[in-house]
């Protein structure tokens, strides 16, 4: 077993450039005997001869020269060893993993994405799309590091901030009789064919909905359930029903929609950046404060942040 350790193939590169004892030993602030003493152990634990030596001169053998190389490329190894490391520790490399659902990827997400990547280039993020309850197990597990999904969500172990809060609008498609309205009542909407997203993917959203339409006498006649917004906004255009959606992601969906604001009420969908207060990452840690740069007050107006 060979007990070579860093400084002695430091020493033997230092050696290698010099090729001259008396030079090497006093760059590397030993007495010439001492690096004489350790070269020679260097030889007998690798079992060749590594320097030609005369009274005069020194040279390396063939196996030094091998030697020499590689002792080179390891320190240069070890010195990216920790560099990498201390890079780690300040949160400029390593991977983090977000979970998001269909308001955040066509809401802020984007932007936030964008500003950490500026900022933290070499680190890799992992995206996952979850819906809002399956990023709250999630989280909880810490099998993602930072969820965005519907608020509320409160529990002891789970810090937020809310990134954006959109209001609500009624979404119906070209030609439909709500497009001679500047607003809609709901109460008028109470007989109308409503399309939501599937309930055991979208509860969250759809039980703020029924709150807010029970609010106004009933609640919606659902129709179709599609998986996704995608799916929502394709049956909304085919002319098949209604659905109500928050306003800003409606941009990113194609043209053949009416969107009208609904009359005497400013209900909103809060979106919230959420971690577990339990990971501790530097890289987390990082993302946040990217976050908290995009956090607007839950009525949609100014900004705030809430302290972890």
């Amino acid at each position: 077993m060979m007990h070579l350790e860093l400084r002695h193939y430091r020493a033997f590169a230092v050696l290698a450039e010099a090729l001259h004892f008396g030079r090497a030993a006093e760059r590397l602030n030993m007495a010439q005997p001492q690096l004489s003493r350790l070269v020679g152990f260097i030889e007998r634990e690798v079992g060749v001869v590594l320097l030609f030596r005369t009274t005069r001169a020194i040279s390396l053998t063939p196996a030094g020269e091998v030697f020499f190389e590689q002792a080179t490329r390891l320190l240069r190894q070890a010195d990216a060893v920790v560099q990498v490391t201390r890079r780690a520790a300040a949160g400029m490399v390593g991977s983090i993993t977000i979970g998001y659902m269909d308001f955040a990827i066509s809401g802020p997400l984007p932007a936030i994405l964008r500003g950490f990547r500026e900022a933290w280039p070499q680190v890799d993020i992992a995206l996952e799309h979850l819906w809002t309850e399956r990023q709250h197990v999630a989280l909880l597990d810490r099998r993602i590091d930072l969820g965005f999904l519907i608020g509320p969500f409160e529990h002891p172990d789970v810090a937020v901030v809310p990134v954006a809060s959109d209001r609500l609008v009624v979404v119906g498609p070209e030609g439909h009789p709500l497009a001679a309205a500047a607003e809609i009542d709901l109460r008028t909407l109470a007989d109308a064919p409503f399309i939501f997203g599937a309930p055991d993917k979208w509860r969250p959203f759809r039980n703020r909905i029924d709150r807010i339409c029970l609010d106004h006498g009933f609640l919606p006649r659902v129709v179709q359930e599609p998986f996704n917004s995608d799916g929502i906004f394709g049956l909304v255009s085919a002319g098949l029903g209604i659905t109500i959606y928050p306003e800003r992601p409606l941009r990113i969906y194609p043209r053949g929609l009416v969107v009208r604001p609904i009359a005497g009420v400013d209900a909103r969908i809060v979106t919230l950046a959420a971690w577990n207060r339990r990971n501790a990452s530097r890289i987390l840690e990082n993302f946040i404060a990217v976050a908290r740069s995009f956090a607007v007050a839950e009525d949609g107006h100014g900004a705030k942040g809430i302290d972890i």
